[in-house]
C-alpha cells in the first residue's frame, strides 16, 4: 500500500494531492533532510470529511501524479492505504491501522499550521497526539490559537527530537495552492514551473481539471 520497502522513523504527508505541486515537494523534502525522519510518504486520501466529493478528480490519476512526482526521491513515497480504509477517511483511523500493521515504526504527522490551528476539532486528536509527533510547517498564518494538551513550546517554536509532542518546522514557505492550479489549467494559464514536468504531462495527456 505504499512504495517503499520498510523503515523506521517515517512522517506521514496527508493530501487529497488535486492536484501535488512543487509546494507539496519542497515540504517532504525538507522534512526528510533537515529533521530525523528516515522517509516521507505521501499519503494521498481519496475523500476527506472537509472536502465535497466533486472537487476531486478519480482518487488512481491523484495516486498516480505523486508517483510520477516522487519517482526520482529515494526518500518520498506514496501511499494508498486511505484507499482501503472506511471513509470518509479520518486520520485517527488510518494511524491506527498504521500502528497496527507497522509495530516496529514511528509515525509523525506532517501539517500546515493552518491546519494545526483547527487540530483540536480533529476527529480523535487526543488519541493522534497520544501516539505520534506532529510536524507542523509554517502556511502564512498567525502561530496557532488553540494548541493542543501538552504541547510543549520554546518561544513559539519546539525543537525537532524524539521527546517532543509538537515540533514547529522552519520549512519555507511556498505560496502554491492546488485550488490555483486547477483555476489556471481551467483558464488555458502557464503552469510550468508549478508542477513536476512529469505530473504536466500526465494533467495535459489525460484532459484533467479542464472543466468543472
Amino acid at each position: 500500500m505504499t512504495d517503499r520497502a520498510k523503515a523506521g522513523r517515517v512522517g506521514l504527508y496527508f493530501g487529497s494531492f488535486n492536484p501535488i505541486h512543487l509546494g507539496h515537494l519542497v515540504i517532504a523534502n525538507h522534512m526528510v533532510n533537515r529533521g530525523d525522519l528516515d522517509e516521507v510518504w505521501m499519503v494521498v486520501t481519496p475523500t476527506s470529511p472537509f472536502k465535497l466529493d466533486d472537487e476531486l478528480i478519480p482518487e488512481q490519476q491523484r495516486l498516480q501524479m505523486v508517483r510520477l512526482a516522487v519517482a526520482e526521491n529515494p526518500s518520498i513515497f506514496a501511499s494508498d492505504v486511505e484507499f482501503h480504509l472506511p471513509r470518509p477517511n479520518f486520520t485517527s483511523n488510518t494511524l491506527r491501522h498504521l500502528r497496527s500493521e507497522n509495530p516496529e515504526m514511528k509515525f509523525s504527522v506532517i501539517i500546515g499550521e493552518d491546519n494545526f490551528d483547527n487540530f483540536h476539532r480533529w476527529e480523535g486528536y487526543e488519541e493522534i497526539i497520544s501516539n505520534h509527533r506532529i510536524l507542523v510547517y509554517p502556511r502564512r498564518v498567525s502561530s496557532p490559537t488553540i494548541p493542543p494538551p501538552n504541547a510543549p513550546n520554546k518561544g513559539g517554536k519546539t525543537i525537532v527530537g524524539e521527546d517532543q509532542v509538537v515540533v514547529f518546522t522552519e520549512a519555507p514557505m511556498i505560496a502554491i495552492s492546488s485550488s490555483y492550479i486547477r483555476e489556471a489549467i481551467l483558464t488555458k494559464q502557464d503552469i510550468q514551473y508549478l508542477l513536476p514536468d512529469p505530473v504536466i504531462s500526465y494533467i495535459g495527456n489525460n484532459h484533467l481539471y479542464e472543466q468543472k
